[in-house]
């Protein structure tokens, strides 16, 4: 599943911090398997009609479809194609900031404190996937997304970015799956790349999936309907590190105020409450911008450790069967990670 290029020209250094966070709730939707898992029938009432599928079954997939068709077990058309829109906002925690001035050492800096920091994603995407065998389904995905990432630095200086950012990504998964008499269980593994417009190397994401439902039928005529509950993991990779002018990395009236800040800052209360080694590092900091330079001039070196601030959440799920060629599928993340999905899935024989 996940490569976008999700970083605007301006206002780039915190929302690359975020970026591949960002991605991660991107490729969330990759983790929506076929709930459509193997049903088994009333033997002992069809066993006729159930010879007659099995002497009829001549598909290639899924391996060993025709002996499971003989054992009585329902199975979906082995190939789909899915077209998935989805919303998802959630937080995003930063840590272990790292900071460079013109070229100067990367050095922590703890004393700079984040507020309440996020990223809201509107994505869709196509992915085309097979029922290789009755329990095992692959399949590939790529995806466009509008993205927007918000982060609030609290201190020394208070101020907010916030950046739209459009984007692509792509990736692979695979799905197992069985059910029977109606009830079914799937575990989705998958893994996504994103290629950043700012960043020297692809971003990989790993979402797992978990999801408990069963299977309700409608009518004689294939129609059904599935409810489940499930859960979420997702994992990014955790450390973004570059450089980057500072008048594209704040908006205007951010450089403004840290303009101010820098003419008096040994001065503040913020300084004056830091501890030696943490005063060293800021003078350091500040020891490589030339008084005849404006400030928005300075190029600004970085090392930001950030982690998903809800890397788990649960799920809930409906899907909509009306024949084996045609399904629609909804489903909600609850609980940190927000989110809203929908799906139209076309199933076929080969």
């Amino acid at each position: 599943m996940n490569p976008p290029a999700f970083i605007t020209q301006r206002y780039g250094m915190w929302t690359r911090v975020l970026l591949a966070s960002t991605i991660a709730c991107i490729t969330v939707l990759a983790n929506v398997v076929d709930v459509r898992a193997q049903n088994n029938i009333n033997l002992e009432a069809d066993t006729v009609n159930v010879q007659q599928r099995a002497s009829e079954y001549d598909y290639i997939f899924p391996i060993w479809g025709k002996e499971v068709i003989a054992r009585g077990f329902d199975m979906p058309y082995p190939a789909g194609a899915n077209l998935i829109g989805m919303y998802i906002t959630q937080p995003i925690d930063i840590a272990q900031l790292q900071l460079g001035v013109n070229g100067g050492p990367l050095v922590p800096v703890p004393s700079i404190t984040f507020g309440e920091n996020s990223s809201t994603v509107y994505t869709g995407n196509l992915r085309l996937d097979l029922w290789l065998f009755p329990f095992l389904n692959v399949y590939g995905m790529y995806g466009i997304a509008q993205a927007n990432t918000t982060v609030n630095v609290s201190t020394p200086v208070a101020f907010t970015s916030s950046v739209d950012q459009p984007g692509k990504y792509y990736g692979v998964g695979v799905t197992s799956a069985f059910g029977v008499w109606g009830h079914w269980a799937s575990i989705d593994v998958n893994w996504a790349w994103a290629d950043l417009e700012k960043l020297s190397e692809p971003v990989l994401t790993n979402i797992i999936g978990l999801r408990l439902g069963h299977t309700f039928p409608l009518n004689n005529k294939g129609m059904k309907l599935a409810a489940w509950v499930g859960m979420m993991k997702a994992e990014v990779a955790s450390v973004t590190n570059g450089s980057i002018a500072l008048s594209d990395a704040l908006p205007p009236d951010a450089i403004q105020k840290v303009q101010d800040f820098y003419e008096n800052y040994q001065s503040s209360e913020w300084y004056q409450g830091l501890s030696r080694w943490q005063q060293s590092a800021v003078d350091e900091a500040f020891s490589r911008l030339s008084e005849n330079e404006p400030l928005q001039n300075a190029t600004v070196q970085y090392d930001i450790n950030k982690a998903l601030g809800a890397p788990t959440n649960l799920l809930v799920g409906l899907q909509w069967e009306i024949n084996k060629e045609w399904l629609i599928r909804t489903e909600a993340g609850l609980i940190g990670r927000w989110s809203a999905m929908l799906n139209v899935n076309y199933r076929f024989r080969i």
